[in-house]
């Protein structure tokens, strides 16, 4: 599993995983556990999918 280098994970929740979001550092967009983009592009289960995202490849060092 590859998983982009700018998308953390914030747990909100002490037993319960309901209000926890992944956060990406590079555009501060915020994203639910289970969307697509999460699944496909941040944190797919194969490839380096995340390279092709254009605010990856936009990123300033």
């Amino acid at each position: 599993m590859a998983q982009c280098y700018y998308l953390d994970y914030i747990s909100r929740g002490i037993f319960s995983s309901s209000n926890d979001t992944y956060i990406c550092k590079l555009c501060n967009k915020q994203f639910s556990p289970d969307d697509l983009q999460v699944k496909y592009t941040c944190k797919a289960e194969y490839g380096e999918e995340y390279k092709k995202c254009p605010i990856y490849k936009d990123r300033k060092w």
